[in-house]
């Protein structure tokens, strides 16, 4: 018996030494591939370390102070209202549909793992492969300049976060209750309904929440390529070279990302019980 524990202790040590050199073999192989990259890509490291007074000239001689007065005028906070629309709008109609491809893109729960199950996965990769701001600029060709495209945009957006955050939890569900009602005849939508939906719910509601919070930085410079939003005139003021108009109003997406973060916290302790 005390053979067998020693023959234990010495194949448990063997494998932590084992661990650490694989781990520092790891290590080292990670820092020689950023040393070579950083002399592929050809970067001067030296111009890097000399960019922080550069970047702190431009922004105290040219940028301060912030025109405040400006960035509260009516028409700029007529666009940071139609901001908190568009991200509204952007998640709940993103939520919605996100529902429906988790669903779908579940492997363990899609109700047809032929057609619907690539469907699901297939949107989740679509939406995620593109920039939300490539998706502005696609959209605003087609559809014209204005809040539309960005909503559109921002919907996409949530698709492509909440989906997949939405699917892995199913994915992680206890299978019991699933297989429970199937044995009893459940049909697919019922399963979903009293087998799915229960066990993901409190996860859906952090995860919805979250990603209004997030969705709604990216609304603020959608503007940028002309599907809505208070990012036309930080555009607009740097193509102008009005650089404390634009600190004007980089100061109030500061102050309406503040607000979100706080909103986005208190909905999160009010309504997700883990």
């Amino acid at each position: 018996m005390a053979g067998q524990l020693e023959a234990a202790h010495q194949a448990y040590f063997r494998s932590l030494q084992v661990g650490r050199l694989i781990r520092f073999v790891g290590l080292i192989l990670f820092l020689s591939f950023a040393v070579w990259t950083v002399y592929h890509l050809n970067i001067p490291v030296e111009r890097v370390f000399g960019m922080f007074g550069r970047i702190g000239n431009i922004v105290f001689d040219r940028m301060m102070p912030p025109d405040i007065e400006y960035a509260l005028q009516p028409s700029i906070l007529y666009r940071v209202l139609e901001t908190i629309e568009m991200s509204l709008l952007g998640a709940f109609v993103g939520t919605v549909i996100s529902i429906f491809v988790a669903w779908f893109g579940a492997w363990n729960v899609t109700p047809d793992k032929r057609f619907l199950y690539p469907l699901g996965r297939g949107i989740l990769v679509l939406a995620r492969s593109v920039p939300v701001l490539i998706w502005g600029m696609l959209l605003v060709a087609i559809l014209g300049f204005g809040p539309m495209a960005g909503v559109i945009a921002l919907t996409l957006l949530t698709i492509s976060f909440g989906g997949k955050l939405m699917s892995e939890q199913i994915e992680a569900i206890n299978m019991g209750p699933v297989e429970a009602m199937r044995a009893t005849g459940a049909n697919p939508i019922k399963v979903f309904m009293f087998g799915v939906i229960p066990q993901v719910e409190p996860a859906w509601t952090g995860i919805a929440i979250y990603n209004w919070d997030s969705i709604f930085r990216a609304s603020t410079i959608l503007g940028f390529v002309g599907a809505g939003g208070l990012g036309i005139y930080l555009r607009m003021n740097i193509q102008e070279l009005e650089y404390q108009k634009a600190m004007g109003v980089i100061a109030l997406i500061i102050g309406l990302v503040i607000v979100s973060e706080v909103t986005s916290h208190y909905m999160r302790g009010r309504f997700y019980k883990d």
